[in-house]
């Protein structure tokens, strides 16, 4: 469950966000910047699971290789113009790198030397790919005669099966009962469960907002609210509607998780402001 100082922060963010630009009501991109630091432990895990999934793929596609080299004759017979043999060789070229990459990536990721997440992302659908590449391949190789025939196909049989656990890696939620899966299932679950508690807080401030400004306006003497900065004015609506609004939470509790806020948001100077308006509107 996610803990009550990031709802409070994700919901000062959607705040702003919504006041600062009406037709932002947190889509799936403000979404990804928020959880940004789950999202980061979450693409961690999918590498791990990845690389233990992989296990052994590298050693597959040297396999590969020499079973290229084996089946010569019978491919060069297949197609004389030696095409096929060309695009297998690409072929094989294109696994044994995906394989080697899986490897590197795992590597990257230990030493965070950045730009692990983006090749994750190139990685993950390029195993599809080849899997594509693959049934093609099956298709033109079919002449072949029976036991070379069965040499590639035990191979990509094996391949299929290292691209179907590839495929959980990238779409966990299709596979709920995959223990390996279990820490990225929580990740998730907590990354939308935040997203939920954040969503439902900030529509209760906003339903409110009339009321809560008027409480500001009030309490902020000779500072207009409209001078006030958006993201000192997300905070204080969010404070102002608990303390107006939920009498059975301590003011003093709601004052201190937003002096908080507005010290990692904005800074000591808007803590102090943000501090003395919400002591005068408890005490209104």
């Amino acid at each position: 469950m996610a803990s009550r100082r990031l709802v409070r922060q994700a919901a000062v963010q959607l705040l702003y966000a919504r006041f600062a630009s009406p037709k932002d009501q947190g889509g799936p991109e403000f979404w990804r910047l928020v959880n940004d630091r789950a999202a980061l432990d979450f693409d961690r895990t999918r590498v791990k699971v990845l690389t233990h999934f992989q296990q052994g793929r590298e050693v597959l596609t040297e396999k590969l290789r020499r079973v290229l080299t084996e089946c010569a004759a019978a491919i060069l017979a297949a197609d004389p113009t030696e095409k096929l043999a060309r695009d297998l060789k690409t072929f094989s070229a294109q696994e044994h790198l995906w394989a080697e990459n899986c490897g590197n990536l795992n590597r990257l990721t230990k030493a965070d030397t950045g730009g692990w997440r983006h090749e994750l992302e190139k990685l993950l659908p390029e195993a599809s790919e080849l899997h594509q590449t693959r049934v093609e391949i099956l298709q033109r190789i079919e002449g072949f005669p029976p036991p070379q025939y069965k040499k590639f196909t035990d191979i990509f049989e094996k391949l299929d099966k290292y691209d179907a656990r590839v495929r959980m890696v990238h779409f966990p939620e299709n596979y709920p009962d995959q223990r390996d899966l279990d820490h990225l299932h929580r990740i998730s679950r907590e990354m939308k469960e935040l997203e939920k508690e954040a969503i439902k807080l900030a529509d209760h401030v906003e339903a409110e907002v009339a009321t809560i400004d008027e409480a500001i306006d009030g309490a902020s003497a000779n500072f207009d609210i409209e001078r006030i900065s958006k993201v000192d004015l997300a905070i204080l609506r969010l404070a102002g509607w608990e303390i107006m609004k939920l009498s059975d939470l301590d003011a003093a509790i709601s004052i201190n998780e937003a002096v908080d806020l507005a010290h990692s948001f904005s800074g000591a100077e808007s803590a102090s402001f943000v501090n003395g308006v919400l002591d005068k509107i408890s005490k209104s």
